[in-house]
């Protein structure tokens, strides 16, 4: 139910503050991901999810000067490994998408680059490669920070750094279909991505 509740008002936000804003921000991305881990309460171990290229779109609204209200929709494809370097062992391909909504101030700057903060939440969803492993949705949020570059008045390029931080009930189960692959000691795992965009403003 939570879940639900938050895609409801992630919904339901997203066209009340675009209805408001004065001008709006199209910047498709690519980038690359990585971190996240987790540990299996029954056997004690370590889960990691391993680094892959991402790709996805993030959609500004202004709402003061220095204000916009942001939309992040980004994913990856990867995988499940066992953790370790040297005994790390794939053991399933999966996707993870993040789906937020939240708020990005401009930081004061009278240059061509204009430097930023962003905060977002929403929902993660991951959805393993195999018939027989449920699809994940669990709540998350994320805080990072970049610059944009204008080349003229309505097109640039944007860096972005963020970490991402999806929350797991300690003691949960994941991926169950009849029996439960993993039972998660953890909170929670932490992804840090790093992307470039192509920006436009209309």
């Amino acid at each position: 139910m939570k879940i639900f509740a938050a895609l409801v008002l992630l919904f339901v936000l997203a066209p009340i503050v675009v209805s408001d804003a004065r001008a709006v921000e199209v910047a498709p991305f690519a980038g690359h991901r990585f971190g996240g881990s987790f540990e299996d309460a029954n056997t004690l171990s370590g889960f990691e999810l391993a680094d892959a290229n991402s790709f996805g779109v993030l959609l500004d609204f202004d709402l003061e000067p220095d204000q916009q209200i942001e939309i992040f929709l980004s994913r990856q494809d990867t995988q499940l490994t066992t953790s370790g370097t040297f005994t790390g062992n794939p053991l399933f391909d999966l996707s993870i998408d993040y789906y937020h909504i939240g708020g990005l101030y401009l930081l004061p700057d009278d240059g061509p680059m204009h430097p930023f903060v962003s905060g977002t939440f929403g929902l993660t969803r991951m959805v393993p490669k195999r018939a027989d492993l449920t699809t994940e949705n669990r709540l998350s949020l994320s805080l990072g920070g970049g610059a944009k570059f204008f080349f003229s008045g309505n097109a640039g390029v944007r860096f972005d750094v963020r970490a991402i931080y999806t929350m797991l009930n300690a003691d949960t189960s994941v991926f169950c279909s009849g029996g439960c692959t993993i039972r998660v000691r953890s909170n929670g795992f932490v992804q840090i991505e790093a992307g470039a965009a192509l920006l436009m403003r209309f």
